[in-house]
C-alpha cells in the first residue's frame, strides 16, 4: 500500500510532463502550418508581380515609340523602379 502512494505522485508528475510536451508539439505544428500558408500566399503574390512586370517589359519592347535602348532604360528606371545589377540605391526619407 505504501509503495502505491509513493509512486502515484511520480506517475502524476510524468503524466503532466507528457501532456505538456504533447501540447507544445501540437501548438508548434499549428504555428508552422500557419507560417507555411503565409509563405505560400507571399510566393503567389510575388509570382503575380513578376509575371506582370515581365508582361510590361514585353509590351514596352514591342512598342514602336521606344525604339532607343536609352529611352527604354529611362522608362524602366522611372516607371518600373528597375536598377542595373550591382547598382546601389539611396532612398530619401
Amino acid at each position: 500500500m505504501n509503495l502505491r502512494k509513493r509512486f502515484s505522485g511520480q506517475y502524476t508528475l510524468i503524466c503532466m510532463f507528457a501532456a505538456f510536451i504533447i501540447f507544445t508539439l501540437i501548438v508548434g505544428i499549428i504555428v508552422q502550418l500557419q507560417n507555411i500558408r503565409d509563405y505560400k500566399e507571399e510566393i503567389y503574390t510575388l509570382k503575380y508581380e513578376l509575371n506582370s512586370t515581365k508582361s510590361d517589359i514585353k509590351n514596352l519592347k514591342n512598342d514602336d515609340s521606344y525604339n532607343n535602348n536609352e529611352e527604354l532604360e529611362n522608362l524602366a528606371r522611372n516607371k518600373l523602379g528597375m536598377i542595373k545589377q550591382n547598382e546601389i540605391i539611396y532612398l530619401e526619407k
